[in-house]
């Protein structure tokens, strides 16, 4: 008897596990190459997925020259536009202003938010920003302005002579407010601290502002009059050991905020709302998934390590894409969401190094 109910425990586990494993598969995806003429254009410099245009894709182009200390120079010049569908490069515009600096930007269709200098003392007008001495120019401040319909104003300057400050930004969906997130070190993993959303709405060419207090949060975005944004908590307690939920709340309404999903980095949302691209720990390893929002479901994205790339929003296919040195990598969302985004689907497993070895060995592509 005691044999027999061993036999159907083991059976039972072996089953469980045989179940559990086939919840794990790897991502559908559609690799695309890029034109020979974009990939030409993005050799040998900075560039970045910036936003889009209508159905096109904006990247950031930096200057193609080497800084005093041989690397690529930090200086954005140029917004490229790049058709998905027809893979050809649409057309170029210089965004270097004589006085002016920019890091990067960020554009959704007729609006456009820099991040940069906004303006320089004459004696630097003709210097990039890698050209710049700390003590020759106020660095001390970094400035934010929008562009939009060809008219330009700045918004807000942050002090950076703290680098423990990160500043995060975006445009909402509706393309009626911009969103600025400032807060302490990347992924505030320094200390303990608020972070201080401004939301800017953009009408009839007024700009007012509201300010939110947001205790450790990230990555805030707005769609749909909805506020999504990531918060740190520690899952140990007595160390600093943390993670991060997902929270959707009315605009301006954080006590009334939603849990979405449990250990789950916010990265993206899609214009509608009804996705949001995350990371995960997964065996070890951080690993993009994708949730359905209403559901509170997600999947992993596996074969990859889709996180090494620019991430964004196919405004031609509308899905969530990779931007690789060569391809696009378009990913199709899964028939099923295979786990619960709350509770125990989405809390941490402990396994063992041959465990999580013998795991990855399973779910792997071929380099492209």
């Amino acid at each position: 008897m005691k044999r027999l109910i061993v036999l159907l425990i083991v059976t039972v586990v072996f089953i469980h596990s045989l179940f559990s494993q086939d919840k794990y598969k790897l991502t559908n995806e559609n690799v695309v190459s890029k034109s020979a003429e974009l990939k030409d254009i993005q050799d040998d410099r900075i560039y970045r997925l910036a936003g889009s245009n209508k159905n096109q894709i904006v990247y950031q182009l930096n200057l193609r020259q080497k800084n005093k200390y041989g690397g690529h120079s930090s200086e954005a010049v140029v917004k490229l536009y790049y058709d998905e569908n027809n893979r050809r490069v649409v057309d170029s515009i210089t965004i270097k202003r004589k006085g002016r600096n920019v890091l990067d930007f960020v554009q959704l269709d007729d609006i456009t938010v820099y991040h940069g200098f906004y303006q320089v003392p004459s004696k630097c007008e003709n210097k990039t920003i890698d050209d710049l001495d700390r003590g020759e120019y106020l660095q001390d401040y970094q400035d934010f302005w929008i562009e939009l319909n060809g008219n330009e104003k700045k918004i807000k300057s942050f002090p950076m002579h703290y680098f423990d400050k990160d500043v995060y930004f975006n445009i909402c969906h509706t393309r009626d407010c911009i969103v600025l997130n400032e807060y302490v070190s990347t992924y505030l993993r320094s200390t303990k601290s608020d972070s201080i959303i401004t939301v800017f709405n953009v009408q009839n060419g007024q700009i007012a502002s509201k300010e939110l207090t947001c205790k450790e949060c990230i990555k805030p975005q707005i769609v749909n009059e909805q506020l999504f944004y990531g918060k740190k908590f520690y899952y140990f307690p007595g160390t600093d050991a943390y993670d991060w939920n997902i929270y959707r709340t009315c605009k301006f309404d954080l006590p009334k905020s939603e849990l979405l999903a449990e250990y789950i980095e916010i990265l993206l949302v899609s214009p509608d709302g009804k996705y949001i691209l995350g990371k995960k720990n997964l065996q070890g390893k951080d690993v993009a998934v994708i949730l359905d929002v209403e559901a509170k479901k997600f999947d992993y994205l596996l074969g990859r390590d889709y996180l090494q790339f620019d991430y964004f929003f196919s405004p031609a296919y509308k899905k969530f894409a990779f931007d690789t040195e060569n391809h696009i990598i378009y990913i199709n969302y899964p028939d099923e969401f295979q786990f619960n985004s709350v509770g125990e689907d989405a809390e941490r497993k402990r396994t063992s190094k041959s465990e999580k070895a013998a795991f990855w060995e399973k779910y792997n592509y071929p380099a492209l």
